[in-house]
């Protein structure tokens, strides 16, 4: 018995492994327990199939366009008066055009999705022949109703887009088919991106720079466009050390460019504007109506200009960045009711973007820099945005960096529709692609679905750095492979989610079923 009671003194003195006594701990000391790997959370997906198969967890296909085989970038869905349209924006590149049989820059796609079982193409319009490293790209589309637009035609409908890197400009795509270029808003530009149009009073953020006016990197340009024929300048802006001559600098460095922002309008009188794209992150909340007015420096603002505007901020790791920052507000929490605080919050979702392939880095030993996540943040006290959640994908079952490409985040939804807005949670996850999350408890949320694409004949190889080489360069080395990189992620009035693929296996439509397709239900 004696010796039982030895073994068991042993046992507990000493089957840490650890040396030190519990003296030497705070607060008799400043030894801190060391933490070990032990395992991880049980993963809560179904293993998805091989990568040459398509994988749907509560999730189906509803539908397919092909996109000419196109590399996609931003869809938008628009009801045009119970016409479901898809406009979409394409990366660089070209591509044949069976509409009119000519090689045409790859530029935005118009598809009629009202039957989303059977997708017709309507019409392309070609990308710039030029334009530095999105020649024959318009990555980047919006649509606003000339009837809501105050100074519009009735009736008609204005598509605004970005010409590679080098402008922002409007078609009139009232006559679908038909594309007609209205104006140019803005060009001689060295960088474009994600921007938003105010349909109901025609303020539009344009992602832009030109880097002779002194700006580090791109920011925004704003413009009136509530008539689309005559585009009225109304400031640059961005965050603070991005503007000419600036002496200080929010952020972990000078300089950081914006992804995109995200207009609340005016009720709200918020925009939120995501930083880094997938570095040195910052989010930002701005006072709408100071953004457009409290400046008298419109192209050269001042630091107090810069600072005006902001309500709050919250500057990320910087191995993360903001592609997308989505706000949500007055979510009711689960089980919080009968409290005086915590019964609804305003919730911002963020996304960082996965880079050029970094986290599947190839090689025994590698150095394989952050993965990229999703994050959900408490943005009810605006100015100490407050992190709640981590959206993640595992790595495993999927093998998903053996399967080439990108791995990890890049962005999610931007529509304010119902049904799944406050509640779920949508992201493209290159190759891992479109993922859902439940966000009706924040403190607690969950993934209930996912569809990843199969490659198709028009999938592009990728390669370990996440660069496209369409031939499949056998020189480069680990050997590019076909996979899918579902790039950015829609829904629309229906519910029915839209996801484009980077690698130009096209445009597919998801609908949600089993127990992702309730949470949207309730």
């Amino acid at each position: 018995m004696k010796a039982l009671l030895a073994t068991c003194a042993l046992a507990i003195s000493f089957g840490t492994g650890s040396t030190a006594t519990a003296q030497s701990y705070p607060p008799n000391g400043s030894n801190i327990p060391a933490v070990t790997l032990n395992g991880s959370p049980a993963i809560q997906q179904p293993a998805p199939n091989s990568a040459n198969q398509q994988s749907a967890w509560n999730t189906e296909l509803a539908g397919h366009s092909d996109l000419q085989g196109r590399s996609a970038y931003q869809p938008i869905i628009i009801n045009e008066n119970g016409r479901e349209i898809a406009y979409v924006g394409h990366h660089t590149g070209k591509m044949p055009n069976p509409l009119t049989g000519v090689v045409e820059g790859n530029g935005t796609s118009i598809v009629d999705v009202t039957d989303p079982a059977k997708p017709r193409y309507l019409a392309h319009i070609p990308g710039p022949a030029e334009g530095g490293d999105e020649a024959g790209g318009a990555q980047m589309v919006r649509v606003c109703g000339g009837s809501v637009l105050p100074h519009g035609v009735k009736g008609k409908w204005y598509l605004l887009r970005t010409l590679g890197s080098t402008a922002h400009e409007i078609y009139d795509v009232t006559d679908k088919a038909r594309p007609a270029r209205l104006t140019t808003i803005v060009d001689a530009l060295t960088g474009t991106h994600k921007s938003w149009w105010e349909c109901d009073t025609g303020i539009a953020y344009l992602v832009a720079n030109n880097s002779a006016e002194g700006w580090k990197g791109n920011h925004l340009k704003i413009y009136d466009l509530s008539d689309p024929a005559k585009p009225v300048y109304i400031r640059d802006f961005g965050l603070l050390g991005q503007q000419p001559g600036a002496t200080s600098f929010l952020g972990v460095q000078a300089g950081i460019p914006i992804h995109g922002p995200i207009s609340a309008g005016v009720a709200k009188n918020r925009v939120y504007a995501a930083y880094g794209t997938g570095a040195n992150g910052v989010v930002q909340i701005l006072d709408r109506k100071k953004l457009l007015t409290a400046f008298t420096n419109a192209l050269k603002p001042t630091a107090e200009e810069m600072l005006a505007p902001q309500v709050g901020t919250i500057v990320m790791s910087p191995d993360q960045g903001a592609h997308t920052a989505m706000p949500m507000y007055g979510v009711p929490i689960p089980g919080f009711q009968g409290h005086s605080v915590l019964k609804t919050r305003d919730l911002l979702v963020v996304a960082s973007e996965q880079g050029r392939g970094e986290h599947c880095k190839p090689g025994p030993g590698a150095n394989r820099p952050a993965p990229h996540f999703g994050f959900l943040l408490d943005i009810t006290n605006e100015p100490t945005p407050w992190p709640l959640a981590t959206f993640h994908v595992p790595e495993n079952p999927g093998d998903f960096c053996g399967r080439g490409g990108r791995f990890g985040a890049h962005a999610g939804t931007e529509s304010f529709y119902p049904p799944y807005y406050g509640k779920l949670a949508i992201f493209s996850w290159f190759n891992a692609g479109t993922r859902v999350f439940d966000i009706r408890n924040p403190f607690a949320v969950q993934e209930v679905a996912y569809f990843i694409p199969a490659p198709n004949k028009n999938t592009m190889a990728f390669c370990a750095d996440g660069v496209s080489h369409p031939d499949g360069d056998p020189k480069i080395t680990p050997a590019c492979t076909k996979v899918i990189q579902t790039n950015n992620v829609e829904v629309d009035d229906r519910g029915l989610i839209y996801s484009a693929d980077r690698a130009g296996t096209g445009l597919h439509i998801i609908r949600l079923t089993g127990r992702a397709a309730r949470v949207a239900a309730k």
